[in-house]
């Protein structure tokens, strides 16, 4: 859209703004809720984000995942898998990444990495106005 003054261009882009940041909003709830728990089905992902934040320099991991065991104390609770990974570090020594880091890790780095994309695309977005509201040329 070419317009007339330079007044013109930067009242169109704020409201052109307004509207994308509503929209923006939209987009990133569905990148984080939606994207986000899908990217369980990319395989070890979740493995490597926890490994990512809780061992950072380690030399090898081994992975072991156990029996589905309950996650309370109550008889009607749930039940879920248990992981542990082992990180080796270049000095020979080790340390394990609990049940309960992994979980934390792999759920939160999911949900974060949907609403990081989500982020990248309404950034994305938001310079849109200044391509394609622009002040016309002025003949010569």
């Amino acid at each position: 859209m070419k317009l007339d003054s330079i007044k013109e261009v930067w009242i169109a882009r704020v409201i052109a703004w307004i509207i994308l940041g509503a929209l923006s909003c939209g987009i990133i709830f569905v990148f984080t809720f939606m994207l986000g728990p899908s990217l369980f089905a990319i395989p070890n992902l979740s493995d490597k984000i926890a490994v990512a934040l809780y061992c950072p320099d380690a030399k090898s991991t081994s992975v072991a995942e156990g029996a589905s065991t309950p996650t309370t104390s109550s008889p009607s609770g749930g039940y879920g898998h248990t992981v542990e990974i082992t990180c080796t570090f270049a000095d020979g020594s080790t340390k394990v990444i609990r049940n309960e880091q992994f979980a934390l890790a792999s759920i939160g780095g999911m949900f974060g990495l949907g609403g990081l994309c989500g982020v990248g695309i309404s950034v994305l977005l938001m310079l849109l106005p200044f391509f394609l509201i622009r002040k016309k040329r002025e003949a010569e």
